[in-house]
């Protein structure tokens, strides 16, 4: 009896630890989108462009998430004829981060940028030199969530906020200080990196990068292709395996609602089938075509 209670135990171990071999170092698949601006004034500085650039690379520092890089973002929107930020509905966020290929979005509002000028001056007088003494704070705050794209549900949402002060003093007209739009940089900066911290300490779970079991649906998208041999991003970390064959899908037009605008959904063209020839990594695979022709990079491939 105790050998079979013990061999249990062993054959329990070994039954659990494949698959949290199979997801260690796997990472959230996270885009961050325009953060809306909710503040009138400073159109030229573009803040909530700013406050996702920040955000990206505040958030790819913690090591947490795998994040799409701005550029790629807007490269995917403007392809498929999208403008959104700030507030999304959960359907919405459905649709695109299954567009995507990820399965949190990141959002947010900026609910105060401003700068607020003082100053105190003496003229010239009995041979002295007029002084002009300037102040201007600065402050900033933001709203953001995080909305998982599996279920539409926010599981993260922070505020942050910050102020600063600068100073300049002139002396008969000579002097000054610091007068440009690295002053809002300095205010914005320090308010996205408390966000970022703490959307890095939550743990947001994850299926793993691809594969079929994939919140997003996407079990993996091609990355290159060499004639008939296609690699993909998904390798042993989403658990795909030799032998494997997948269909491979082209992404076309979003969908919207003709009435409300909202995303429905996007029309796929199914392209041909492939099989998975050799897994190269923890996100690499190769593949060969077994029917269809013309891959190219961004191809999905789903069960």
């Amino acid at each position: 009896m105790r050998r079979f209670v013990a061999a249990m135990a062993v054959l329990t171990v070994l039954m659990t630890a494949g698959p949290a071999r199979a997801q260690k170092g796997a990472k959230p698949r996270v885009a961050i989108l325009e953060f809306k601006d909710k503040v009138s004034g400073y159109s030229w500085y573009q803040a909530g462009r700013a406050a996702q650039d920040i955000f990206v690379t505040e958030l790819v520092k913690t090591g947490a998430y795998r994040v799409i890089e701005r550029e790629q973002l807007a490269a995917i929107m403007a392809e498929k004829n999208l403008s959104l930020s700030g507030e999304i509905d959960p359907k919405t966020a459905i649709a695109v981060g299954k567009l995507l290929g990820v399965e949190y979005l990141v959002t947010g509002s900026i609910t105060k940028l401003g700068v607020a000028d003082r100053g105190v001056s003496a003229p010239s007088m009995f041979g002295l030199p007029s002084v002009n003494i300037k102040t201007q704070k600065m402050e900033a705050a933001i709203d953001a969530r995080a909305i998982g794209t599996a279920t539409g549900e926010i599981v993260w949402a922070d505020s942050a906020k910050e102020s600063t002060s600068d100073a300049a003093v002139f002396v008969a007209g000579a002097g000054g200080g610091v007068q440009d739009r690295t002053k809002l940089d300095r205010v914005m900066e320090p308010v996205v990196k408390k966000l970022a911290e703490s959307l890095g300490k939550k743990s947001l779970a994850t299926s793993g990068l691809g594969g079929a079991g994939d919140a997003s649906g996407i079990v993996a998208k091609v990355a290159r292709v060499e004639g008939s041999l296609l690699y993909i991003n998904a390798g042993s970390e989403a658990g795909v395996k030799e032998g494997e064959e997948y269909d491979v899908y082209r992404g076309g037009d979003v969908i919207k609602d003709p009435d409300t605008g909202e995303i429905l959904g996007v029309n796929e063209t199914k392209i041909g089938r492939v099989k998975i020839t050799g897994v190269k990594g923890p996100r690499l695979s190769t593949v060969t075509v077994l029917a269809g022709q013309g891959f190219k990079s961004g191809d999905i491939l789903k069960k």
